[in-house]
């Protein structure tokens, strides 16, 4: 008997097994036992698991219907899966849409119009006599779609009209390929679903009314569900008719509106507050997810809220005058690509508006990329503007309109970016015209800032304070390793000495969580021996890490601890509630004064802002500080706004995109100490020069004249000397064949591009050819190895690792090849399974399985395979002691999160780090060889100058070039 796929289908899913000579084989033991001609098929079951579609139980791998549906005809073929089926489905309606008895009948016709008797659908399939016939993706959803409507109660219009929705949506790309026919309302038809919403304000005075704007969660903020005309008719006229808000509205001409329940029960608090005085609608405003907050009630997820109210950038400028905080205009100097590629292939922005836009203005957290001309015509739109006391202009960017400020301080963002493309007096001050000042100045409801970004407006400086004696509190329950000795020691100088605040950067795996409870505790035993004025605590964390924060506390802290918590966040938010006099959601602010230490979040900081500055806090504290780096947004301005003796920001990335981040995280805790944004992105970002860059770096994190420095930032293999270094091993094989072939043909191509976007489209190429040049689904598995060096080296060293019987983490991002990595490994060193894998495609809880799987497993060869962003976060698989980097990030910080994975606390063998460079045969360096060289210069520069990671625009130039060469 030959080997063979058999499949069967089942309701739940398409069974797969392979048949061998002795009857089914283990589909663990298929990489290894399949013959050749089936090992694609190995290949994409695989890839099918590792992407959640699929999974093994024994001798049998069940595979999502979704996912036979969405199979090409060789993926399928690959499977011993038949083709796709060339039936039509017909769709049919009965009834009016909006009554109960509107139905939807399916049938299945042949392509040339006969009705198919006694066809029968399971899943993907179609049964059509004694045979299987697989549906496409389209018919599969399309009937899905009609099954879920069958199922739904009639009296239930809001979720038919939602699963008809569904259906009109995948309806377009089936009829248009002729698999599908419709008769009767089902092609008239047009439902929009909404499920996110923001907020305006028309009219004037005490006939003003609130009008809902709706969206789609996960959209672009300032994309409108409905077109302008929908929007007016139903904000104004027909969400007004009804004394609260309903499921369901009809729009006309065919078109329905459908309200996703949380919307509804949100808008219904707007429509309650619609009859209520001005001033109450003007809370609403000012504090929308505060009033949410009440609507849903406790028991929300966070997120939901986050989600069903939308923020616009209109919104924001919309209400301006009401009271509402307003999103400030700065200036803006492009600082090169945030990664590697530049933008996405096919943008042709960059074209459109030359080299001369490389600069621009910030609205918000939007930049507004502007040419010189187009900088003067938007001053001259303002100018006229500002004299006709209209309160925007529009700008239309790529096809989208923005609205951009009438104010002098966007004139003077403008005087700024003028400036800053000038070679010349690059120090120049561009205050606002004086004389001019909105006259919403009074009437803002939420905390006003002075913000630093355009010149100094606030500055903070050293005022010594009264301290207990310095050292370790009694209170700790957990012993401090030598270096977060050291970190307290400075948290405790820094609090003496009297500066406003400090920034805690250590590497991740370090405890900031632990030095600074550590630093709180020491706090609270001063307040109880009166050595320092008693006051509450705010920690402000990420609504993730509120529990872990308070597992961390009650882990390295002896009862009492930081004494009374008040947690501020989710359920226990109702428990501190207090409405304003105005009718505005509030919290109790003596609550607060009362508490030993409070735990929040950014987004409840940000919509209790007016109760939560009222306190005068000893110590405040932002943890993942990165949340603060984006200056004149409204989170960032609600924290910068707190009252506090002390503030602390940790974050084990303070430069994340760009040095902006650093000035922004540090303005919080010490306002101006890098001056003013607008001076400190001409001095460092415009032009980046590593001298001043380690001249900023010593200004920050060196102790000058006994004072503590601001910021302390340590890595793990400086600090942790019990922690195994990793031992890097670059090994290098020269490339030959159909690589080598295929690498000259790109560099040839490379010496005669001249189309906009050919210099990523050659690095892309270059760095696709230099990992495998590709083959045959049916090449052998010594052939692909061979036909590829970084393969023959990545090879060589599993031989040693398997014989060591160690274990082994392998990053690369190609998922048809992690597929085909998987199968080969199995099947050289005779796995009882193969690699797992994890990659973007895994949830959370097959990815954390798949972790855990590999920690616990024996001591013996294992390999799991990883994307570099996927999996270089959030895991630690201390079980494997060696990491290949089989294709390269473009990013070094990236790359070394990836052996971070491995290179942690609980680690006890030496780790080995293999990266391996192709080579051309002749003495000129390769593609690898010049990338090695940059990403090892990134690091150099990561760690002694603060430089971002990102590549810039000079630096995949410098690549491009050096590889042509």
């Amino acid at each position: 008997m030959r080997y063979r796929f058999d499949y069967q289908v089942t309701p739940e899913a398409t069974e797969l097994r392979m048949a061998g000579p002795r009857g089914n084989i283990p589909a663990d033991s298929w990489s290894i036992e399949a013959p050749a001609s089936l090992l694609p098929g190995v290949d994409l079951a695989q890839r099918l698991i590792a992407a959640g579609a699929a999974i093994s139980e024994d001798d049998t791998i069940l595979i999502e219907h979704r996912a036979v549906a969405s199979l090409s005809a060789s993926e399928a073929k690959s499977l011993g899966l038949p083709p796709i089926s060339d039936v039509v489905c017909h769709l049919e309606t009965t009834g009016i849409i909006a009554r109960p008895d509107f139905s939807i009948r399916q049938s299945w016709r042949r392509a040339a119009g006969q009705p198919i008797v006694g066809a029968k659908r399971t899943g993907a399939w179609l049964r059509v006599g004694n045979a299987w016939q697989r549906l496409p993706d389209a018919l599969f959803e399309i009937a899905e779609g009609v099954d879920r409507l069958h199922a739904l109660p009639d009296d239930d219009l809001a979720e038919r009209l939602k699963a008809i929705s569904s259906l009109r949506e995948v309806l377009p790309a089936a009829i248009s390929s002729a698999s599908v026919e419709t008769t009767g309302l089902i092609g008239e038809i047009a439902i929009a679903v909404a499920d996110a919403f923001s907020l305006d304000l028309v009219g004037a005075g005490s006939d003003a009314k609130l009008e809902p704007i709706l969206h789609r969660a996960g959209g672009n903020p300032d994309d409108w569900l409905l077109s302008a005309d929908e929007q007016v008719a139903f904000g104004r006229d027909q969400f007004n008719r009804f004394g609260t808000a309903r499921s369901v509205y009809a729009l006309g001409k065919g078109k329905y509106l459908v309200l996703s329940p949380p919307l509804r029960k949100a808008l219904a608090e707007v429509r309650r507050v619609q009859s209520s005085p001005i001033a109450t609608k003007r809370a609403l405003l000012a504090s929308p997810r505060a009033f949410l907050r009440e609507a849903l009630g406790d028991d929300t997820e966070e997120t939901v809220i986050e989600s069903v109210f939308r923020e616009t950038s209109s919104y924001a400028e919309r209400v301006i005058g009401l009271g509402l905080w307003q999103r400030r205009v700065l200036p803006w100097i492009r600082l090169g690509t945030t990664n590697w590629f530049g933008p996405e292939i096919g943008d042709d922005t960059q074209g459109r508006r030359g080299a001369a836009s490389a600069a621009g203005i910030v609205i918000g957290a939007e930049t507004v990329p502007l040419s010189d001309e187009e900088a003067d015509q938007l001053r001259a739109r303002i100018e006229n503007a500002i004299g006709a006391n209209q309160k925007t202009v529009s700008l239309d960017v790529a096809g989208r309109v923005i609205d951009v400020p009438a104010s002098y301080e966007a004139l003077a963002a403008l005087e700024a970016l003028k400036v800053a493309r000038s070679p010349l007096d690059q120090t120049k001050d561009f205050a606002s015209p004086p004389g001019k000042e909105s006259n919403a100045a009074s009437e803002k409801e939420a905390l006003v800032i002075k913000p630093n970004e355009q010149e100094i407006q606030v500055e903070a400086n050293f005022s010594k304070r009264s301290a207990p004696p310095l050292g370790q509190p009694t209170g700790l329950a957990s012993r401090l390793k030598h270096h977060q000795v050291e970190g307290l020691d400075w948290l405790q100088k820094a609090w003496a000495g009297g500066r406003p605040g400090v920034l805690l950067a250590d590497d991740m795996g370090l405890g900031k969580t632990f030095q600074s409870l550590a630093f709180l505790a020491w706090l609270r035993e001063g307040m109880d021996s009166r050595a320092i004025d008693r006051a509450p605590i705010l920690v402000v964390a990420p609504t993730g890490l509120l529990e872990n924060w308070r597992a961390e506390h009650d882990r390295h802290l002896s009862a009492p601890g930081l004494g009374s918590c008040v947690p501020a966040y989710g359920r226990a938010l109702a428990n501190i509630r207090k409405s304003a006099p105005e009718g505005r959601p509030g919290i109790d602010v003596e609550k607060l004064r009362r508490a030993d230490w409070v735990l929040t979040t950014y987004e409840t900081l940000r919509d209790y802002d007016r109760d939560f500055g009222q306190v005068r806090f000893s110590a405040l504290l932002f943890d993942e500080a990165q949340k603060i780096k984006t200056p004149g947004v409204r989170v960032t301005d609600a924290s910068k706004a707190m009252n506090a003796e002390f503030r602390i920001a940790l974050t084990g990335t303070p430069v994340e995109n760009r040095l902006a981040d650093l000035w922004c995280i540090t303005d919080a805790v010490h306002p101006a100490c890098l001056g003013d944004l607008k001076s400190f992105s001409a001095t460092y970002e415009k032009d980046p020069d590593l001298e001043r860059l380690q001249r900023l770096k010593s200004s920050l994190d060196v102790w000058h004249g006994g004072r503590a420095p601001l910021l302390l930032r340590r890595l793990k293999e400086d600090k942790l000397p019990d922690l195994p270094r990793p031992i890097q091993r670059v090994s290098k094989a020269v490339m030959a064949g159909a690589q080598l072939a295929q690498y000259k043909a790109a560099i040839d191509d490379a010496r005669q591009i001249s189309k906009p976007g050919g210099v990523l489209e050659i690095l892309q190429r270059m760095r696709a050819v230099s990992l495998h040049p590709g083959g045959s689904p049916l090449m052998s598995d010594s052939d692909f190895i061979e036909a590829s060096a970084r393969m023959r080296i990545a090879f060589d060293a599993l031989d040693l690792i398997a014989q060591r019987r160690e274990r082994v983490l392998i990053f690369l991002d190609d998922l048809d090849l992690q597929a085909r990595l998987a199968g080969i490994i199995q099947r050289r060193y005779g796995m009882t399974a193969p690699p797992m894998i994890i990659n973007g495609n895994v949830g959370g809880a097959v990815r954390q399985a798949r972790v855990d799987r590999f920690q616990v497993g024996p001591d013996e060869f294992d390999a799991m395979i990883l994307s570099p962003r996927a999996g270089g976060v959030g895991l630690t698989l201390t079980h494997a002691n060696h990491v290949i980097h089989l294709s390269r990030w473009w990013n070094p910080a990236v790359e070394d999160q990836c052996t971070g994975r491995v290179v942690r606390i609980g680690q006890t063998r030496d780790v080995e780090v293999h990266i391996p460079l192709a080579l051309l045969p002749e003495s000129t360096a390769s593609f690898d060889q010049n990338l090695h060289a940059l990403l090892e210069r990134k690091r150099r520069l990561m760690r002694d100058a603060l430089l971002p990671p990102n590549a810039t625009e000079a630096d995949r130039n410098e690549l491009f070039q050096a590889t042509i060469r």
